[in-house]
């Protein structure tokens, strides 16, 4: 059952001038508060039979403060019984005219009869709570709706209809049989029963260690898939690393001068190429000056370079003091893109590598290509993976896990007693549980659930 009888309520959808604006509520009293307020007339307040409503059908009537006896909005209400709702409690919806002064009246309305505003995440965690959906399920929720792209809305599929929950069930059931034998063997200790051999316990866990091993690595290529590609364009002032910057977006983002220091900060905006995100991050041009603006605005430039995916390396085919390779000296070869700019004003001929002018967009569909090919290499494991792991939750838990597995290896291969072989697995059994919330304490789940919008 839910964790507390609170009737709460949010807007599911946007606030604001639309054509329509629903409000959710959830709690086992829902009914008996919407039966206050709903009337069948427009001129007067008759009330609506809510007990004689069939769950999962929606009811025209009219949204009136009976205290004033005014008449506040004509809607339509969705009922939603309990257990067969979203959060497993009563569920009512109230689809309202779009506008923010009806929406303030339904939120006085409903604050005055004793409803409770909603806090982010709340109808998911009370779905979590209700045995609706385990915690990856839940999370999978925030990242359907945060989703971009196609292939990061296939993995958050994947996820909130149960697809990896199920390969760690089975993950974690293997290791409750193993534990089970294990601590079923002391029991027979003094008999001298040996319910599994040492040998073929130890190519289990190895087996193990090596199936959490590979899903943890799909981290890398799932986070990528989630979150975008960070591309920093990088380079010395005034070799277009703004043009370029300005090209991609289709608009004037970043100020464009021939004034050399004239970004003092980097500039980040989303981008899909591709059917790819981008998070194209525009860096401040990095030399070295008094300005301690300006020198603050080339630390944050490097410490972008450090944490990007893929590095563009701007060079001024004009300018040959633009030449830098300094800027990307410790990051890997692989990330880094060197693109030869301006090649419309250029007079020394041809050049090697990719040129292109930003001001002109000659060359540039080169570029682009070439970008895309380069994100595709870094989410290469989803082609071999049957299930990508995008959340860093379920990476660290499957580490743990890895390392108590690792553990239990140990003791076997030195000759450790079923009890400290147990202790391990039974760890190991542990971590990967909290992935799908069979244990989870208060401050993961608060942690969890705040990060999700309110209405869901």
């Amino acid at each position: 059952m839910s964790f507390d009888n609170r009737i709460i309520f949010a807007p599911a959808t946007l606030v604001g001038e639309s054509g329509i604006t629903v409000v959710r509520l959830s709690g086992n009293d829902s009914f008996q508060l919407i039966k206050k307020v709903l009337s069948k007339k427009p001129q007067e307040f008759a009330p609506v039979h809510i007990e004689s409503l069939v769950s999962h059908t929606a009811q025209h009537g009219y949204l009136f403060d009976i205290s004033t006896n005014e008449l506040i909005d004509e809607v339509v209400i969705t009922l939603f019984r309990a257990p067969n709702s979203y959060t497993g409690e009563d569920v009512v919806e109230i689809s309202s005219h779009g506008g923010s002064y009806i929406y303030r009246k339904i939120n006085n309305l409903l604050s005055s009869l004793g409803a409770d505003h909603a806090e982010p995440g709340e109808f998911s965690k009370r779905a979590y709570m209700n045995g609706k959906m385990d915690l990856a399920q839940t999370e999978a929720v925030a990242d359907l709706i945060k989703a971009k792209t196609e292939q990061a809305n296939l993995l958050a599929k994947k996820q909130l209809t149960g697809e990896f929950s199920n390969k760690i069930k089975s993950l974690r059931e293997e290791l409750i049989n193993y534990c089970s034998l294990l601590e079923l063997e002391l029991d027979f200790s003094e008999e001298g029963i040996d319910l599994v051999e040492r040998d073929e316990l130890l190519k289990k866990i190895n087996k193990l260690i090596s199936r959490f091993t590979d899903l943890t690595r799909t981290y890398e290529s799932g986070k990528i898939i989630k979150n975008g590609v960070n591309l920093a364009i990088v380079g010395k002032p005034n070799v277009g690393k703004s043009s370029i910057f300005n090209y991609f977006l289709n608009e004037s983002r970043a100020i464009v001068s021939e004034i050399p220091g004239t970004t003092r900060d980097f500039l980040q905006e989303p981008l899909i190429l591709g059917g790819i995100q981008f998070n194209v991050i525009d860096t401040a041009g990095i030399r070295k000056t008094i300005d301690t603006v300006e020198e603050e605005g080339v630390r944050r430039s490097k410490l972008k370079i450090g944490e990007s995916d893929i590095v563009l390396e701007i060079e001024d085919l004009t300018d040959p003091g633009s030449i830098g390779d300094e800027f990307v000296k410790d990051v890997p070869k692989e990330k880094v893109i060197k693109v030869h700019n301006k090649v419309d004003i250029s007079t020394s001929g041809k050049h090697a590598g990719l040129c292109v002018s930003a001001k002109t967009g000659e060359s540039m569909e080169f570029l682009e290509l070439e970008i895309i090919n380069r994100a595709k290499s870094l989410t290469h494991s989803t082609k071999s993976s049957d299930m990508i792991i995008t959340n860093e939750r379920h990476r660290d838990c499957l580490l743990k896990s890895c390392e108590y597995l690792v553990n239990a290896k140990e003791q076997i291969q030195k000759g450790g007693g079923n009890e400290l072989i147990s202790f391990e697995i039974r760890a190991a059994m542990d971590s990967v549980s909290e992935i799908i919330g069979k244990t989870a304490n208060v401050d993961i789940l608060n942690n969890i659930f705040t990060k999700f919008c309110i209405g869901k």
